[in-house]
């Protein structure tokens, strides 16, 4: 197996926060990390001497590349050693384009750079920021057979899809004089000879891909000094001090997106701030609820803020009595009053976002790569050209109606009001009677979905772990709980006095001072949030913090790794072994997990697919933290240098309180035994 890294920074441009190259550190990195083979990715620019340089300090291949802002991701291209001078003419060219972060080279010009793209090694940002988009993959697919992930979780995911590209695992790293940890993301690629053109065939193998090169995927490098672990579950035990949260706080610090539950978090000694606490993550679900179940309310409620009823029944009475006297002074008309274009009316501007949404509908079709075969079943891709091609040359027939019609407006607009300025005639006010009637068939429209939003009914329940968590939503019956949803501090009376009457409502939230506009739409519907526990009843002290737990590691399915520290601190035996080994086991199969315990029935009966046993020694009057590993099954436990212990020992030690004691449970438990 094979170890390389081939995303390596080593020129500070715009896209990166300023470093200074240390070309030691590059050669330090490659000699510890046992590397062998390394590519050279800055954004946007290939610095042909300093590659030079490098390649000359390294015993190891150097291939040249760049990382290249493509279509607002970014995409790894990386080059042949004979053919450098070519390759620093071709990425000048990307270079020029590309002068600040937010520029950006198409994908028919990165053809036009680079053309013959074969002769590359092409790795998108995949299942990593600034990712590349699936459309631009698939117009690349002849030329693309990887692509860069950022953890070991969305590696493992990669590997077991079959849809997905082959994963690489790369350390993206700036090799700077500030470099103080080495990175630890790289690949091992199953390959003997180290060219460009064996390394493309191996990435073209999800078997010949692995985090680590004798375990395959069931580890990954998590620290520089070389410790592994499980891409699964990982327990670590140890004696009080020894180095446990130490390693949880490394592992904290040299990852990213990592969820870390630490010891006695979530139980507060306090049963007042805990109950605070518990309400304050309770207020966090119920709004995150509230939003997910109003949200297409809040947009009828935005439609309407504008709407006046009052201003529109003034406009018409406005307009009515002017037409009288218009009417009455129709004798007395001047040579002002009688022009055609004195009482004109403005043409009426025809809307085309209905024909807009259409054509970007059909393109969304169109250019679709994920389901393709499914739309080609039931439509001609060429036919829906066509319609596209038809829909547009429509767009442009009545967008240039309607630009002739807004220049006219603009021109009757002028010239009735130098003719209004000059004539002593009644001037009939303008009114729009359409919007001035659609606005009361919205606020009556608006009525009715207010009365179902608010309507009594459950909307949510869903079991979690043995809790049942319960949504109902309803009218609001006193003022005070308006009041106490907007935290303002402003009077809600006159608002609540008009509560029924949901136009009226929205006119008097609108007089309150301090309350935004965006806020308007939580304030017609009551949403209550409750937690039952498995009797039905809401949850006590102790069962909020178990709820807590659960949540807190249900929420780690959005992150890549989780780590627990010693959560058998705040619970008792029954419940972690019921639910939390459960649910961690359950995570565990789609990420990293690493949990700290002292607990047997965490610890043991939860069956993890590797242990650490942490150990504190003093060397040279110096705290050390030594971690020995292994797997559960593996007789003994291995540091990394070289040093053992017996896996059994560590254990019952850790787990049991050592030999005799768990010896001496087990026969008062046979005692008591029928």
């Amino acid at each position: 197996m094979k170890k390389i890294d081939l995303h390596i920074h080593t020129v500070p441009t715009q896209s990166d926060s300023d470093f200074t190259f240390e070309l030691t550190k590059l050669v330090e990195y490659v000699a510890k990390a046992q590397l062998d083979a390394i590519a050279i990715t800055n954004h946007n620019i290939f610095d042909l001497h300093q590659f030079k340089t490098i390649r000359q300090s390294l015993t190891i291949p150097a291939f040249p590349g760049i990382e290249i802002n493509l279509d607002n991701g970014h995409l790894l291209l990386i080059g042949d050693t004979n053919e450098l001078d070519d390759f620093d003419s071709k990425c000048s060219e990307v270079t020029k384009k590309v002068k600040s972060p937010t520029d950006s080279i198409s994908r028919e010009e990165l053809v036009g750079v680079y053309q013959n793209l074969s002769r590359y090694l092409l790795i998108p940002h995949y299942e990593k920021n600034p990712y590349l988009s699936e459309e631009t993959i698939a117009y690349l697919s002849d030329f693309i057979v990887a692509g860069e992930v950022d953890s070991p979780k969305k590696f493992i995911y990669c590997i077991k899809n079959a849809d997905r590209l082959v994963p690489v695992y790369f350390s993206d790293c700036r090799i700077s004089t500030e470099l103080v940890s080495l990175p630890v993301r790289q690949t091992f690629i199953a390959c003997g000879g180290i060219t460009l053109g064996a390394i493309r065939n191996c990435l073209r193998d999800k078997h010949k891909v692995s985090l680590s090169a004798n375990t395959g995927n069931t580890l990954f490098r998590a620290f520089d000094d070389g410790q592994e672990l499980s891409t699964g579950l990982n327990v670590i035990v140890g004696e009080r001090s020894t180095g446990k949260s130490y390693t949880l706080n490394r592992l904290s610090q040299a990852f990213e997106n990592v969820k870390y539950i630490r010891q006695f978090s979530l139980v507060e000694r306090d049963e007042q701030k805990d109950e605070e606490k518990f309400n304050r993550l309770l207020s966090q679900q119920h709004s995150l609820l509230t939003h997910d179940y109003l949200k297409e309310f809040q947009k009828v409620v935005t439609d309407l803020i504008n709407v006046d009823l009052s201003q529109n029944s003034r406009s018409v009475s406005e307009y009515l009595e002017s037409l009288k006297t218009h009417a009455k002074e129709s004798e007395r008309k001047d040579a002002f009053s009688k022009a055609v274009l004195f009482s004109q009316e403005a043409f009426q501007v025809a809307n085309l976002k209905g024909l807009t949404d259409l054509i970007k509908s059909v393109q969304n079709i169109i250019e679709n790569v994920e389901f393709r075969a499914i739309i080609e079943k039931y439509v001609d891709i060429q036919s829906l050209k066509a319609l596209i091609v038809e829909l547009m040359q429509e767009y442009g027939k009545r967008r240039e109606i309607q630009l002739k019609q807004e220049w006219l407006n603009d021109l009757i607009y002028e010239i009735k009001s130098r003719l209004q300025m000059r004539t002593a005639s009644t001037v009939i006010k303008e009114v729009d009677l359409y919007k001035v009637a659609l606005d009361e068939k919205r606020a009556e429209r608006f009525r009715d979905i207010v009365r179902l939003v608010k309507r009594d009914r459950e909307i949510v329940r869903r079991t979690v772990q043995g809790f049942t968590v319960v949504a109902k939503v309803g009218p609001f019956t006193r003022v005070g709980e308006l009041k106490k949803l907007s935290k303002s501090k402003n009077a809600f009376r006159s608002a609540f006095d008009e509560y029924e009457n949901s136009y009226s409502f929205l006119q008097e939230l609108k007089k309150i001072d301090g309350l935004e506009e965006s806020e308007y739409y939580k304030l017609f519907a009551k949403i209550e949030y409750q937690i039952l526990n498995r009797d039905g009843y809401e949850i006590s002290g102790g069962e909020r913090s178990e709820f807590n737990l659960l949540q807190e590691i249900n929420d780690a399915r959005k992150h890549d790794m989780l780590l627990i520290d010693e959560p058998e601190s705040s619970f008792d035996n029954l419940f972690l072994r019921k639910e939390v080994n459960e649910i961690i086991k359950d995570i565990s199969k789609q990420m990293p997990v690493v949990l700290v315990t002292h607990n047997n029935t965490v610890g043991a009966s939860i069956r993890p697919e590797y242990i650490l046993y942490t150990k504190k020694e003093y060397i040279d009057r110096t705290i050390q933290y030594r971690v020995f590993s292994g797997f559960p099954t593996d007789k003994e436990l291995v540091s990394r240098d070289g040093k053992r212990i017996r896996n059994l020992d560590a254990i019952l030690d850790c787990l049991e309180a050592g030999k005799k004691a768990y010896h001496e449970r087990r026969r008062s438990y046979e005692d008591i035994k029928d």
